[in-house]
């Protein structure tokens, strides 16, 4: 089975040897039987928008319980990113997401005494580079809920695999502002978590597929253990870690609307039906509600997911 970056386990302890006996094993992501699998033949349990947790913890927006570091420590090892301009680039007129943008600034002006205080963007100094307090995390847009800069959540990932040299771990970069390759890599370079960056040895081809990954112990011993797909604006001539997504992965629909009696599997992206090495095996469902004639879907949080029971072994 290819990698399914949403649902299965692929790690469980941030443990490296396992012994038996006199026999002493190599763990890869907590198991001595994934090392000589490749890394398209491993599961990943995944988060979808990962950095979205509270604080504030009443907030609906949010669709994780837990940290990024506590998701870390459950054993999840892909991890869905939004990277969005500044709400205060936003206000200057620089933001490129405006399709979103309008409709966010719609519900915030409608409700602007609930969200006025889930503003979570800080001001950034005058003295950084723009490259770096520019890119945040946030879903569709900075104006609704701010969970940062890019830079300090990658600092977390960081401090995780210098304590953890036997993880591999998967981004999946959901590009809303249309950011360039070389806007994002300095985030990376600031944080340290470039070096861990794996820049593959093949090119692309015109089948999508059949690519000669390495196994995931070979990923280690190269210490090249992070792996970055990106939706949009990849450029490997530039940054050559940063991998364009739809290259290499497809997944199953992700715009499930709640309630939902089962999930669908056909392949929804990219929509030429052509298989890729690598799957998302997408498990979410939204809530919509329309104002003004517009569709707005937010994914249910922790709580709704439990009460509808989207997260029980009958669901999956």
């Amino acid at each position: 089975m290819v990698a399914s970056l949403g649902l299965a386990q692929g790690s469980a302890s941030p443990e490296q040897q396992q012994t038996t006996g006199s026999e002493t094993k190599l763990l890869c992501n907590g198991y001595s039987e994934l090392c000589s699998r490749s890394y398209n033949n491993v599961s990943f349990a995944c988060t979808h928008n990962a950095y979205s947790s509270p604080p504030p913890e009443d907030y609906l927006a949010l669709n994780q319980a837990r940290s990024i570091q506590e998701q870390l420590d459950d054993g999840v090892r892909a991890f869905m990113l939004d990277v969005v301009r500044s709400a205060s680039d936003t206000e200057t007129g620089s933001d490129t997401s405006s399709a979103s943008s309008g409709i966010v600034s719609t519900i915030i002006n409608k409700f602007k005494g609930i969200f006025s205080r889930q503003l979570h963007h800080k001001k950034e100094s005058k003295e950084e580079d723009p490259a770096i307090t520019t890119v945040h995390l946030c879903h569709e847009s900075c104006l609704l809920v701010d969970k940062g800069r890019l830079v300090d959540t990658l600092a977390v990932f960081k401090k995780f695999m210098d304590a953890n040299p036997h993880e591999v771990v998967t981004f999946i970069i959901e590009n809303v502002s249309g950011f360039a390759a070389t806007q994002l890599s300095p985030s990376f370079e600031q944080s340290g978590l470039d070096k861990y960056a794996y820049a593959p040895g093949f090119s692309p081809r015109s089948s999508h597929s059949g690519y000669a990954w390495p196994t995931l112990a070979e990923l280690i011993d190269k210490n090249k253990r992070l792996v970055v797909f990106i939706d949009d604006k990849a450029d490997t001539s530039a940054v050559p870690y940063i991998l364009p997504e739809w290259e290499y992965v497809v997944e199953i629909p992700y715009a499930n609307i709640n309630p939902v009696k089962s999930f669908p599997c056909n392949q929804e992206r990219p929509r030429d039906a052509v298989p890729r090495d690598l799957l998302v095996l997408n498990h979410f469902a939204y809530n919509r509600i329309t104002i003004a004639g517009k569709n707005i879907d937010s994914p249910l949080n922790p709580t709704q997911v439990e009460e509808h029971g989207y997260n029980s072994f009958k669901s999956l």
